[in-house]
């Protein structure tokens, strides 16, 4: 049914006349990352699967662009075209929504990073970067007292059996691995239980993420551990080492966050790539997006900022959508249209828009990691490193971030075949940079060709949801949470429904971002746009219940 609703939103695309029809709903979504766009796919493949019309959907994104944090760039070196995913990366195969989505849109897999795009082929390019676990990352220490510092964790030689024998007696043996595993399957599975609601019209409904985490023992309870305090604990036994140098790399990869400071929920997020096999979509993964959006219809407004939103006394709408050009100062906002359902699907504390009464600006408060993602083409000093192999990804030691927190060698670009590990130490290689601050060229490269920086609020900083430990953060901080729940998906209900809503539509005004402070990815905001979808257009008996007093 839903192949045949989505066949029959394509021929009323193609035919124009999607505008012409007497929809029962009109939906504005703010924001066209991965949660808008899910979002607007979603909400027409809910609505045909049930036999009803296409909404009239209007998505709004200040930006240029589609795909929010998915936003690939490329650069041409000699005579190829090189590409990099400037934010979000990469996903897994566990992640449905963007391997079917990937399959249904014709769209070209090749393992993380892809950055030859189709240029070299799937089976090429899996035999340049599966690397071995030993050889694939490094952990370096900047102020060791050798030159070039020192590996903590190294990229080893050419002994592999040896190389693991050293790994078994520095972690002893593969217990504490095999325990975090087995904790990270457990969280992934649970997560997986998002999707089994998607084929039953009638369950999985509801109107807060406590509720979603109800049923959910594992993600709910991790949400209140930093990963540091649950793994340390008697009960879990991990020793601090394995803990330091293998969880917190992928933390530190993942989110720009150590074991001291992020949730244990994050903690498994960051593990479940290490088991699994890391995917990216040739040419850049906003492709995904970009495709869901167009077949959903909607009408895109690109460079339109959300400025407002408040009641309406029309008779098309119940809320009022203010907006104004991107980038244009306080210039007055002006009303785009009048809509039944608004769904925000960006992160409020960044997007600055006012509500109705504001109050959704303490209940949605959530702090946004900044960081610099700098891609450079040269040649690495010398002396940078230890002498001898150099990994693929090099990260530094937990709670150090200078000169950086983890640089990542995309190509190879000395010699003709990608990834050789000879132009590696002999020429230029395109490389990824993750810091805190601005990053020094000239303590890394001897020479440098080109570089672009990159500047995001990255991730929600995954704190535990715990008052007591949020509460000591630095004043300076836009947004300090002091709650023990996630923010809220019901930022207001209307007093009144429109006859020709139906009875199970619950106009109002939704957030879908409220998930990342959970655990951050692209495959969780298209579960987290789903099920908001679903509450907004079937949920209202959910949606009222999630209604309270200081959201209205």
């Amino acid at each position: 049914m839903k192949r045949v609703g989505l066949a029959l939103l394509r021929a009323y695309i193609a035919c124009g006349i999607l505008a012409g029809l007497a929809s029962s709903r009109r939906i504005a979504i703010i924001g066209a990352g991965p949660a808008g766009t899910a979002a607007a796919y979603f909400a027409q493949e809910e609505l045909l699967s049930r036999g009803e019309q296409p909404a009239e959907i209007h998505v709004f994104e200040r930006s240029d662009r589609v795909g929010g944090r998915a936003h690939a760039g490329t650069v041409v070196y000699g005579n190829r075209t090189l590409y990099f995913e400037q934010g979000a990366s990469m996903f897994i195969s566990k992640n449905r929504h963007l391997m079917e989505m990937a399959g249904r849109f014709n769209l070209t897999l090749c393992h993380h990073p892809c950055t030859y795009a189709s240029e070299w082929d799937n089976s090429t390019q899996a035999s340049d970067l599966l690397e071995s676990s030993l050889k694939g990352y490094g952990i370096w220490n900047p102020d060791g007292l050798a030159v070039g510092g020192e590996w903590i964790v190294g990229p080893g030689g050419r002994w592999r059996v040896l190389d693991t024998i050293k790994l078994l007696w520095r972690y002893r043996g593969m217990g504490d691995l095999k325990h975090v595993r087995m904790r990270t399957k457990a969280a992934v599975d649970e997560f997986l239980q998002s999707y089994d609601a998607f084929s039953n019209h009638s369950s999985g409904i509801f109107g807060t993420w406590s509720e979603y985490l109800a049923d959910k023992p594992i993600l709910r309870s991790s949400l209140y551990y930093r990963a540091e305090e649950y793994y340390l604990s008697a009960r879990e036994g991990i020793r601090r080492r394995f803990l330091e140098e293998v969880v917190s790399l992928a933390t530190r990869v993942n989110y720009m966050q150590d074991i001291d400071t992020v949730n244990t929920l994050g903690a498994h997020i960051s593990m479940a790539a290490e088991s699994d096999t890391a995917y990216s979509v040739a040419g850049g993964n906003w492709q995904i997006f970009d495709r869901m959006l167009a077949s959903s219809g909607a009408k895109l407004h690109l460079q339109t900022a959300a400025a407002e939103i408040a009641q309406s006394n029309a008779t098309t709408g119940h809320y009022a959508l203010y907006t104004r050009p991107a980038d244009s100062g306080n210039i007055n906002a002006t009303l785009a249209d009048t809509f039944d359902t608004i769904i925000i699907a960006a992160p409020l504390p960044l997007a600055d828009i006012s509500i109705l009464d504001n109050k959704h600006r303490n209940l949605a408060a959530v702090n946004y990691v900044h960081m610099y993602v700098t891609f450079a083409i040269g040649i690495l000093r010398k002396d940078l490193f230890p002498e001898g192999v150099i990994p693929r990804l090099i990260v530094t030691p937990y709670r150090t971030t200078k000169p950086f927190n983890c640089l990542s060698i995309l190509a190879c670009l000395g010699s003709g075949t990608p990834n050789n590990g000879r132009g590696c130490h002999e020429g230029p290689v395109l490389v990824k940079i993750f810091s805190h601050e601005p990053v020094s060229l000239e303590q890394i490269f001897l020479s440098t060709e080109w570089h672009h920086e990159q500047q995001w609020h990255s991730y929600p900083s995954l704190e535990p949801l715990n008052a007591g430990y949020v509460a000591h953060k630095p004043e300076s901080a836009a947004f300090t949470p002091r709650r023990s729940e996630p923010p809220p998906i019901v930022l207001d209900i209307a007093s009144h429904k429109s006859s020709s809503a139906g009875s199970s539509s619950a106009p109002g005004i939704f957030y879908v971002n409220g998930m990342e402070s959970l655990f951050s990815t692209m495959e969780s905001q298209t579960v987290a746009a789903r099920h908001v979808v679903r509450l907004a257009l079937f949920g209202s008996d959910a949606a009222m219940r999630a209604s309270t007093p200081t959201s209205k």
